[in-house]
């Protein structure tokens, strides 16, 4: 006989069957690790894991007890008070369905920060974030009709539609002397069932937010990361370094880039951020904490409230944001 429990996490109803009393599962809801001692003993925490072949326990089927996966996603974004043009781009697409199985969704969100002057940067982060969207869309098509599922294929096919993107963006380059030598740094992610897979070229960031604690969940492709790595810089000086803007890679400087992708957990309550390095040029990483953790439960309210907050202390360059609030 199965037994009933909550997630210690999440408070998702659960049911585990016998067999797995005593061993490590994974909610089903919020996809964090948990013990269950014994039939008549709480649930206990465990140390995140990077295994994702845990047993989940069943479904409570009895619906008022149990929440389905919903997000609210908000964005903004702004030329700044010191640039003439806005060269961000950003994309949004959400595909959700039901049919025989449980209702289902999936979706698109990316970044792009332009570079190239005289309007080539502005083109570069279009196109680019573009490319991504049309790249993935036989992707979006097989998981509709059920021939694939996303964490099948998701990863290599984020990083195919980035390479995709800086094959178009260096193709336009070439061909059109007005844009020769445009780029972007560009970060996206694909969204499902509590978890998001995300790619980035360049310095375009996304952050992952719980319970008060705040990641960075990219690391950027810079020459001053690469000096920190190696250990010939120090963290209290990268931000001041004459050279933190130098990418060491970026969308369409190069016909093929190697996208550096990594997988986040989403539980109720985190919150995902996608941002350009327009938002870092004026909050720090306890700046952007802080106005998480004191934003009203919206992502617009937040997307707003980060635009507004870079803005006014100097506005030095454009800013994108994407927020996203897991409910």
């Amino acid at each position: 006989m199965p037994v009933q429990t909550n997630c210690p996490h999440c408070a998702t109803p659960c049911l585990i069957g016998e067999q797995h009393i005593t061993q490590l599962v994974r909610c089903f809801a919020c996809g964090q690790i948990f013990r269950l001692q014994g039939a008549a003993a709480p649930p206990v925490h465990e140390a995140p894991s990077t295994f994702d072949d845990l047993p989940m326990p069943f479904f409570d089927a009895e619906p008022s007890k149990t929440k389905r996966w919903s997000l609210d996603i908000g964005s903004m974004t702004t030329a700044g008070r010191a640039r003439p043009c806005n060269e961000d781009a950003y994309l949004i697409r959400r595909q959700a369905w039901a049919g025989p199985d449980n209702p289902t969704e999936l979706i698109l969100l990316a970044v792009g920060d332009g570079m190239g002057g005289y309007g080539g940067g502005a083109h570069a982060s279009a196109l680019g974030v573009r490319s991504i969207q049309a790249a993935l869309s036989p992707f979006f098509d097989s998981v509709l009709t059920g021939q694939i599922r996303p964490e099948q294929a998701a990863a290599d096919q984020l990083r195919a539609a980035l390479n995709k993107a800086s094959q178009a963006v260096y193709a336009a380059a070439q061909s059109d002397g007005r844009f020769k030598g445009m780029g972007a740094a560009v970060v996206a992610a694909l969204l499902w069932q509590h978890k998001a897979v995300i790619g980035h070229v360049g310095d375009c960031r996304a952050y992952h937010f719980r319970q008060s604690k705040l990641q960075q969940a990219t690391k950027d492709q810079t020459l001053v990361q690469r000096m920190l790595d190696l250990g010939t810089l120090k963290p209290h000086e990268a931000k001041h370094h004459p050279a933190k803007n130098e990418l060491s890679q970026a969308i369409g400087r190069r016909p093929d880039v190697v996208a550096d992708i990594c997988q986040v957990s989403l539980a109720r309550g985190d919150w995902l951020i996608l941002a350009c390095d327009g938002l870092e040029e004026h909050l720090d990483h306890d700046d952007l904490r802080r106005e998480i953790e004191l934003a009203l439960p919206s992502a617009c309210f937040l997307a707003d409230r980060l635009i507004d907050v870079a803005n006014e202390r100097g506005g030095k360059d454009n800013c994108t944001v994407i927020t996203v609030h897991v409910l």
